[in-house]
């Protein structure tokens, strides 16, 4: 949708996009468990300040893994969808589950695990990856004597930029298909100052801490990516060109909304069908905003029928799209039901 930008002005409307994954109302029960590998990388035996990166990625590796799943865990729990979730520990097949072609053994194996545990579907950490990478420099800090005299000494600053790649995967054993294959990147980064590098680190004992925090939302993320989420959509408007659409985009910015709809409507009958079209634009334009999708459309094809342009075509596209997803998303909403 393409519009002059002198003659618009833009408003901001939130709306609502369906979960790209579909869980089924017959899907009751979930079972989690990690199926991460563990790294065919050799570790080399490092010295000194590459041996604190080393044995902080292998550190994160463990119990980043744990959080992430506990995540999802508590983020499942809150969905009324489903009647039980349980965390499934050290079983046979769950480095399987992580390989890039699914056998009909793997899918056996599935199922027999599900009708052990008595779950519907099976939600795999299938990746975890942790890679860090310390970066020091030089750098000054005010320290204050026992006087509260303050002096500006050298020291060191080292800063962990940490990249964690989270995989999951989401098993329906009855119908052998995975729902659901993602993999997402985030990055984590803390510093600290000390008068050496190894004071520095020592000063950065809060990162385990944050870290933890950091992988569980990453699983927290995940369970809210099967809910309907908000995404902000600009919309364009036109605010010049005549002195009606000037004077409407005045009780607009006013946030007298319903107003300009009444002036705007006086410029539909006007005769004028370039300026009626703008104004039946307008008007489908406001009317999304407060969330009335179906007039929208209306004065959409309104707009269309005094003059197609590329603007007002292309918009009322961009609503019958929005007017799908509204089914789906109701749809979802009735299964999740509320939400704690």
């Amino acid at each position: 949708m393409t519009i002059a930008c002198s003659a618009t002005r833009e408003l901001s409307i939130v709306v609502q996009e369906p979960s790209p994954v579909t869980i089924t109302n017959e899907i009751k029960t979930i079972g989690i468990l990690d199926a991460t590998k563990p790294s065919l990388q050799k570790r080399k035996k490092k010295d000194g300040i590459a041996n604190v990166v080393v044995q902080d990625e292998k550190w994160l590796s463990i119990h980043g893994t744990e959080a992430s799943m506990e995540g999802l865990f508590d983020a499942l729990l809150k969905d009324q969808r489903f009647e039980k979730v349980v965390l499934i520990q050290n079983v046979n097949i769950a480095q399987s589950l992580s390989d890039e072609n699914l056998t009909a053994n793997t899918w056996q194996e599935i199922t027999y695990l599900c009708n052990e545990i008595g779950v519907d579907a099976i939600f795999a950490l299938a990746h975890f990856e942790v890679d860090t990478k310390l970066k020091v420099k030089k750098t000054k800090r005010t320290e204050t004597d026992l006087l509260r005299m303050h002096s500006e000494t050298l020291g060191k600053e080292i800063t962990m930029e940490t990249l964690i790649g989270n995989g999951w995967r989401i098993f329906d054993p009855n119908k052998r298909i995975l729902l659901d294959e993602i993999v997402t990147n985030n990055e984590l980064v803390t510093s600290s100052l000390g008068n050496d590098v190894i004071d520095a680190i020592e000063n950065m004992d809060g990162r385990r801490l944050e870290a933890l925090k950091f992988s569980k939302n990453t699983g927290v993320a995940y369970g809210q990516r099967l809910l309907p989420s908000d995404r902000i959509l600009k919309r364009s408007y036109f605010a010049k060109g005549n002195s009606q659409l000037i004077k409407t985009d005045q009780l607009i910015q006013a946030g007298k909304i319903d107003l300009a709809k009444q002036k705007l409507s006086d410029l539909v009958s006007s005769g004028d069908n370039a300026l009626g079209s703008k104004a039946s634009y307008n008007l489908a334009v406001l009317n999304e905003y407060q969330g009335n999708l179906d007039m929208a459309i209306h004065w959409a094809e309104k707009s269309i029928d005094l003059k197609s342009k590329a603007f007002n075509t292309d918009y009322l596209k961009s609503l019958l799209r929005r007017q799908t997803k509204n089914v789906l998303v109701q749809q979802q909403f009735q299964e999740v039901g509320l939400l704690e």
